[in-house]
């Protein structure tokens, strides 16, 4: 439980870029839980997901979440050497959302700081280099790999980015805060297992004055 718990937190603060399609080989439904046994290309592995209907010869696809070694579900008493920890992908597919235009202007936006849709659009000029950004705390998630995950946002989107996420080993603001961020730009941080920010904020500290 404890590491299904740290699962399910990581991919709370991370995002997965990798998207799969496989068919499915088997499935079994426990615990809330739908185990799939997935043909992907030439690779056969298990894959859990929240409980849905499936069934032996379907095509699904998902995303990762975090993939996980010896696995043992208490509901199905069985260890799984691998498995993958999935989201689907397949309403988002039917029902794509409308593309919204962007806002480049924050309405926390003032002398010294970037708004969130300013460091996107240049995230290669803002790369390397230190920001500030004023925003609202949407999102917190602690503990995760030694580090302490801020969500912030401010009310700008540039090409449906909107959330920019800070870490941090300091004591993170709580959710709803109005805050003073400010870090280190890095451009195309690449965690593995799929896990990609194209702008993240490291080594951040927040107050409530700039």
């Amino acid at each position: 439980m404890k590491k299904l718990t740290l699962t399910l937190l990581l991919s709370a603060a991370l995002f997965a870029a990798t998207i799969h399609t496989a068919k499915v080989l088997e499935t079994m439904n426990s615990g809330g839980y739908t185990y799939i046994k997935v043909q992907d290309g030439n690779q056969n592995y298990w894959i859990a997901m929240t409980q849905r209907s499936v069934k032996t010869g379907d095509t699904i696809k998902y995303t990762e979440q975090g993939w996980m070694k010896n696995f043992h579900s208490k509901t199905l008493n069985r260890t799984f050497d691998k498995i993958l920890f999935a989201a689907d992908i397949a309403k988002q597919q039917k029902n794509p959302a409308e593309k919204k235009p962007n806002i480049m202007n924050s309405k926390y936006q003032e002398k010294g700081t970037v708004s969130i849709a300013g460091l996107f659009k240049e995230r290669t000029q803002y790369a390397q280099t230190k920001v500030t950004v004023k925003g609202k705390v949407t999102k917190v998630s602690s503990g995760i790999m030694g580090l302490n995950w801020i969500h912030i946002q401010d009310g700008s989107r540039f090409e449906g980015m909107d959330d920019l996420v800070f870490t941090t080993k300091q004591n993170p603001p709580k959710i709803g805060m109005i805050v003073y961020a400010k870090g280190i730009a890095i451009k195309d941080k690449d965690f593995g297992y799929g896990y990609f920010y194209p702008l993240i904020i490291q080594e951040a500290t927040f107050s409530s004055k700039n």
